[in-house]
């Protein structure tokens, strides 16, 4: 009312009629009086109905074998904004943090291990159906279908002559969480403890020697295929030829039952044997430095998911380079994965690092102009001018492609250390 009053002699002082002012202070009690804070504009018809007014198809999704629950109950507007939104479909912000507003369980896993890389470079919605589906869980296909999408080279081993049922089956989930997880592989607990859920006795044998007393917690897939194998037991995939051919006594001494199972010859001696002639081992490097068994640090010694028998990078190299990983981790949020480098993006450390085994920078396996082109050959036809004559006027090194890619720090896309419009090229070209 004090608004009224200053409003009134305001107009006063204009010289307004009386019936102007009269007519102005009805007017503003009136609108005044009435409470905007609970003013409502009613609807046409409650939610859902008014929604199904324009979106009739959407009652079809009901009738599926599985229907989320808020869409069940036409809680349409927990999900979606009735007027406008910047997303899709009017979505109340983006896909991934509207489910996880609700799915904390799964946020909570993801935030505390590892992110499946279909969460983490995709969308909920290209595995799930946000309304309905005729599948478990509202996937978009059959959990198999759905896997073998992105997991396509695996294919092949399910040709192989044994096989682990779930994974024959199809049954993905049976050991892997399909969102994220601390474990390798993204299994739902250590691999000792997932095998044991269908394996509960282990008969592991040494010839006709029984070995289960040694082996009953030891990690199952450091000897046994967690998928498929050609060898009776799963050994491998892929293993050290005289482990899978079971010739045991080419590396250890007679294995008699109780009594502690020991080699040969101590360490790396016993390795070198065979594979001095064949590789070159830097003595003085600084992985396992001084350490009688340093090639163990990286390498299998029985079987192994890979070809060459390496260990998994993503727990082992992040022992010793956890600050790599952070910055790694720090990258790929606020680059979201544009244009990653693929072995960088599934830690695939020894796709370009090769410890013991190079003198060149960073253990690089081949010079970085090689390394690089292997899968940027097209990028390296229009390049920036590189090579031991080109100079880089900051440090006097001749420039390479990491002088302006960063494969762990990189601030901007095409993984280069600045952006590239202008910022980058100025660090040298400031005159």
């Amino acid at each position: 009312m004090n608004r009224l009053y200053t409003l009134s002699i305001f107009n006063l002082i204009r010289g307004k009629s009386l019936s102007v002012l009269i007519f102005q202070a009805v007017f503003f009690t009136i609108i005044f009086q009435f409470d905007f804070a609970h003013a409502k504009a009613e609807l046409t018809a409650a939610e859902p109905t008014i929604c199904y007014k324009c979106h009739k198809e959407l009652k079809d999704n009901l009738s599926a074998k599985y229907v989320h629950f808020l869409f069940k109950q036409g809680k349409c507007s927990t999900c979606h904004n009735p007027h406008v939104s910047k997303d899709k479909g009017l979505l109340r912000e983006d896909i991934n943090p509207l489910c996880l507003g609700c799915h904390e369980n799964i946020k909570n896993i993801i935030a505390t291990g590892r992110q499946h890389s279909a969460i983490r470079d995709g969308a909920c919605t290209d595995c799930h159906f946000a309304h309905s589906s005729n599948n478990n869980n509202l996937m978009v296909k059959p959990e198999k279908d759905l896997c073998w999408k992105c997991h396509e080279e695996l294919k092949p081993q399910l040709e192989k002559k044994y096989a682990c049922s779930p994974f024959k089956n199809g049954d993905c989930s049976a050991c892997h969480n399909a969102h994220g997880s601390s474990e390798d592989n993204l299994l739902h607990s250590n691999p000792k403890a997932t095998c044991k859920k269908c394996h509960n006795s282990v008969g592991c044998k040494s010839g006709s020697v029984s070995i289960s007393a040694l082996t009953k917690d030891m990690n199952c897939i450091s000897c046994h295929s967690g998928h498929s194998s050609d060898s009776k037991g799963m050994l491998g995939p892929y293993g050290h030829k005289v482990f899978i051919n079971k010739e045991c006594v080419k590396c250890h001494k007679p294995i008699k039952e109780g009594e502690k199972i020991t080699t040969l010859a101590v360490g790396d001696v016993l390795c070198l044997n065979c594979h001095r002639e064949k590789t070159e081992v830097i003595e003085d490097d600084v992985h396992g430095r001084g350490d009688a068994y340093s090639c163990t640090l990286c390498h299998d010694h029985h079987a192994s998911e890979k070809s060459n028998l390496t260990k998994s990078e993503s727990r082992l190299c992040v022992k010793c380079h956890a600050d790599t990983e952070k910055r790694t981790v720090f990258m790929e949020k606020a680059l979201k994965s544009k244009r990653e480098c693929e072995p960088i993006k599934n830690r695939e450390c020894f796709e370009c690092h090769v410890p013991k085994h190079s003198r060149r920078i960073l253990n690089f396996k081949q010079d970085v102009f090689v390394l690089c082109n292997e899968c940027h050959e097209t990028e390296h036809k229009i390049t920036h001018p590189l090579g031991a004559d080109v100079i880089d006027v900051r440090n006097g090194q001749p420039i390479t492609c990491v002088t302006c890619h960063s494969m762990h720090s990189a601030k901007a896309s095409y993984m280069l250390t600045h952006d590239g419009k202008r910022t980058l090229c100025i660090q040298c070209h400031k005159y």
